[in-house]
């Protein structure tokens, strides 16, 4: 648990704020639509991506469209949680919960692709757009927190003694 003002907790807040809704409403709707989300360009290129793939049937196609709409549904909740965890700990003055950020931020990254991968085969300039910025945003928090924690793990670790380079002999200290 760290303090709440990192940059790569604040970043990853920044980003859930946009996650949260666009991706919880467009799971909504594609859960709730008569039409199973095929009304959307990006939920229909999906679900026929896998449809295609798979050599499913219409009844399948129809659960590996909710199926999608249900995971991006359940991801925007994700980040919903850690908007709370964050508000929390602001309030609070604690840390975060690193597995709630670190853990949304990655099934969300993983899960992008899932929609990201049938947009580049279908070679919709549009769609390739809006994932590859939607990925950029994923992938900003997460670059800035490696980097932090490897700037932890340094001020963390014990100072060693350097050691000598290849050729060179050890000088030993007086004690």
């Amino acid at each position: 648990m760290g303090t709440v003002s990192r940059l790569g907790s604040v970043n990853a807040a920044i980003i859930a704020l946009y996650f949260a809704p666009v991706w919880g409403g467009d799971g909504l709707r594609a859960l709730i639509s008569p039409f199973y989300g095929f009304e959307d360009q990006v939920q229909a290129t999906a679900a026929n991506y896998f449809r295609d793939l798979l050599e499913l049937n219409l009844a399948a196609l129809l659960r590996v469209s909710s199926i999608l709409a249900g995971t991006k549904f359940v991801i925007a909740i994700g980040f919903l949680a850690y908007l709370i965890d964050f508000a929390r700990s602001l309030v609070a003055g604690r840390g975060i919960n690193r597995e709630t950020r670190d853990g949304i931020l990655v099934f969300a990254a993983c899960a992008l692709m899932f929609w990201a991968w049938p947009a580049l085969m279908s070679g919709d300039p549009a769609l390739i757009r809006l994932h590859a910025t939607q990925f950029l945003l994923l992938l900003s928090p997460m670059i800035v927190i490696v980097f932090e924690n490897q700037i932890e793990e340094m001020k963390a670790a014990p100072e060693r003694p350097a050691l000598p380079l290849a050729g060179e002999q050890a000088v030993a200290l007086p004690a």
